[in-house]
């Protein structure tokens, strides 16, 4: 693993860059759709949506694959094996997020705009645009029934694709379309949903929708996310189930030896004190690890309540959390944190 001279307490200086990514929201967006492409190839397509940071789309065929995108980390799944991915991957990975562009727009871009006279299926109408993360841009074009957009531009570089949506449907109270045409300017990609739920999910869905793929980066990020999890769910028995034998904790200028017994003991006591609504990673983090090894230093902001006084907490944190491969698991081997002084 390489050195690094990141130290907690120069972590709270991470760039936000748009990023906000919350442990506790129980939205999300899974589909299942059948496509039939313009060349006469069919295969199908299962979505998972848990945010903009955290989606997967895998597409069953004869060489099924599944990408995934998961902070900053991309990777893909084919029959040869698994491996980290680029940045063309975590487009086609996000920009598979169909309904999520369509439902969620402003979540899934940067300085949205309203805009006018934008070119699409052969007319010109308002929209919404934004910019995504790896480049370009998305506009969401305006429909006549409110709620029903027409459908959804990519713009990346000179390529235009062009996403029209029919066949709208309510789900879960809200207007969904079940039939979508892509046309990428090559090739038309008819899609036809057989499902698209939209109902709050389990915290823990999407680890358990997209089991891990034994790379050690993703599976360090990983372990820091189920820890935001815990405390999502006040559960002492998770945290102590990704805790090390032994732990090291930096805090307050101190060092404490820790168990897992003595973490679930802790933090039972803590989450019967503090009730935790939300755990945001504010910063994308940054993770290093090798196949035994590995650190993710981290930027968080902590909302919730104190069930004793009624009073709200919202406290900035970061941290560089240690880790160690033991018997097959990624365990928390140590900690170092440090409070923002303006949290409240």
């Amino acid at each position: 693993m390489r050195k690094s001279t990141l130290c907690a307490g120069l972590i709270l200086g991470l760039s936000y860059s748009g990023h906000a990514d919350d442990a506790c929201d129980a939205r999300a967006i899974y589909s299942m759709a059948d496509v039939t492409v313009s060349d006469g190839t069919t295969y199908q397509v299962e979505g998972f949506f848990k945010s903009r940071h955290r989606a997967a789309a895998r597409f069953i065929r004869e060489n099924s694959t599944l990408h995934v995108l998961e902070g900053p980390n991309v990777w893909v799944q084919t029959a040869s094996g698994t491996q980290l991915a680029d940045d063309f991957q975590r487009d086609f990975t996000v920009g598979h997020q169909f309904h999520a562009f369509l439902l969620r727009f402003e979540d899934l871009v940067s300085n949205p705009e309203r805009v006018q006279n934008i070119d699409f299926a052969g007319g010109q109408y308002a929209a919404h645009k934004g910019e995504r993360d790896t480049g370009g841009f998305v506009y969401l074009i305006d429909g006549e029934t409110p709620g029903q957009p027409l459908g959804l531009r990519y713009d990346v570089g000179d390529l235009k694709i062009k996403i029209t949506a029919r066949d709208w449907r309510e789900v879960s109270g809200e207007q969904v379309p079940f039939s979508l045409s892509i046309d990428d300017g090559e090739r038309v990609f008819d899609y036809r949903y057989s499902t698209v739920d939209l109902g709050d999910k389990p915290v823990m869905w999407f680890y358990d929708s997209v089991p891990s793929p034994d790379i050690p980066l993703v599976d360090v990020e990983r372990l820091h996310r189920k820890t935001l999890i815990a405390h999502c769910l006040g559960d002492a028995e998770l945290l102590a189930s990704l805790t090390a034998p032994s732990a090291t904790i930096a805090n307050r200028g101190s060092l404490i030896e820790t168990t897992p017994e003595e973490m679930a003991s802790r933090f039972a006591n803590v989450f019967e004190r503090r009730k935790y609504s939300a755990y945001i990673d504010t910063a994308m983090p940054r993770v290093s690890a090798d196949e035994r090894v590995g650190w993710a230093a981290v930027q968080v902001n902590t909302k919730g309540r104190t069930p004793a006084n009624g009073q709200n907490f919202d406290e900035h944190w970061a941290w560089v959390m240690m880790a160690e491969k033991i018997d097959g698991q990624w365990l928390m081997t140590g900690n170092a944190s440090n409070l923002r002084p303006d949290s409240r």
